[in-house]
């Protein structure tokens, strides 16, 4: 017979995916009110629009908004998935700050000719990282890039609007449902092949 002590009582956790959707709609919430940050500009020819565009003190402040916002959910979330907060001060500006680094590398007019999105240049940037340095524990637990992917599906979620879906008719939900399984399919296979983790 076992004896449970107050200490072995599990503290009740919400699972991350209804913390995303939590946030996801908590982001979506605050759209419908008003609540709208204005875009910063990543576009640029030469070093001249590049300075007085992209660097310029409006266009940092509209970067520093979407921090702060980002920064207020990433705080959320480590709060519901009772992860230490300190971590996140550290972590998440200077990851912040490598996503804007890859913005602004793809925002240059002749990256963008030959069709290279920020996404390459992030991973770029992160496998540089990763092989160069070596980040130390608490810094590689404190990235939750699983958590901001899943809260961007949410997002993008809301961009499918109900009147599209209806002008696809059935054939286009048909279509769309097949898409959706076999890509969803194909990843699962690959993964396995490639022994990924759950």
């Amino acid at each position: 017979m076992t004896q449970t002590t107050t200490s072995e009582k599990q503290i009740f956790t919400i699972p991350e995916d209804w913390v995303v959707v939590g946030l996801g709609f908590l982001i979506i919430i605050l759209a419908l009110v008003g609540l709208v940050l204005p875009v910063p500009a990543f576009g640029w020819q030469n070093g001249t629009e590049l300075i007085d565009k992209v660097l310029s003190v409006n266009n940092l402040l509209k970067i520093i908004y979407q921090f702060l916002l980002v920064l207020v959910v990433a705080l959320m979330g480590a709060l519901l998935l009772r992860k230490p907060i300190k971590t996140y001060l550290y972590v998440f500006p200077a990851i912040y700050i490598l996503s804007v680094l890859a913005l602004i590398l793809a925002g240059n007019k002749q990256v963008k000719a030959l069709n290279l999105e920020a996404v390459i240049f992030s991973l770029s940037i992160g496998l540089l990282i990763g092989n160069v340095f070596k980040l130390p524990e608490w810094f590689r637990a404190a990235l939750t890039t699983e958590l901001f992917v899943k809260i961007g599906l949410v997002l993008l979620g809301t961009t499918v609007i109900f009147s599209d879906i209806l002008k696809a008719g059935l054939l286009g939900l048909v279509q769309a449902l097949v898409v959706v399984i076999s890509v969803w399919y194909f990843a699962f296979w690959l993964c396995k092949k490639l022994k990924v983790d759950e």
